[in-house]
């Protein structure tokens, strides 16, 4: 009887196992290292006396102010009510200077998480009488972005707004309101 070792018989058994549970451990390994990893905004929201403005015009040539502004920038209105004076309009531009949608850290270091044209910006205006021939104008604003961290499954992430596209915005309203005027009656000279 021809004695064989234990090492001859059983090490050739246990290599492929060996070799399989070292790929998963690199494969895990290189997974941990390569797969992203999201950090949420760090921005605080605007001071809500910031998206506010007090223009020198009455209600309704503030109201009609407010739609050349929205017609202007090509928002699609989804919401418009004069009684209560508010108007909810979207658009899926913005950009990092209006928005900060956190970071995201991959294998090539940390860097802004970039709204691509899926996302979403919600202005709210609301548009109030102060007096007789004085209006209130805000606006709010919603960001929202899809996010895509590297294998993990997309997710819609609220971006914090700068204040920027609703201190633009106002700006413009403003604007617009101080250059309507009223029609004037003339007397037909007989």
């Amino acid at each position: 009887m021809k004695r064989v070792s234990i090492t001859a018989t059983i090490l050739p058994a246990l290599v492929p196992r060996w070799a399989a549970a070292a790929l998963a451990t690199a494969g895990f390994a290189m997974a941990a290292t390569t797969s992203g990893c999201f950090y949420p905004p760090t921005q605080k929201p605007p001071v809500p006396s910031n998206d506010r403005i007090t223009i020198d015009r009455p209600y309704d040539m503030v109201w009609d102010a407010v739609h050349d502004v929205i017609r202007e920038n090509k928002l699609q209105i989804n919401a418009d009510d004069p009684n209560q004076g508010i108007i909810e309009t979207a658009t899926n531009q913005f950009t990092l200077a209006e928005a900060d949608c956190g970071q995201l850290k991959d294998i090539g270091g940390k860097h802004a998480a970039e709204p691509d044209r899926a996302a979403t910006a919600v202005f709210f205006f609301k548009v109030r009488p102060a007096g007789h021939e004085s209006s209130t104008v805000s606006v709010q604003a919603t960001f929202s972005a899809p996010l895509y961290v590297p294998l993990h499954p997309p997710r819609a992430v609220q971006c914090v707004s700068r204040g920027k596209a609703e201190a633009r915005l106002l700006d413009q309203v403003a604007e617009e309101a101080a250059a309507m005027h009223r029609p004037t009656f003339a007397k037909p000279s007989n």
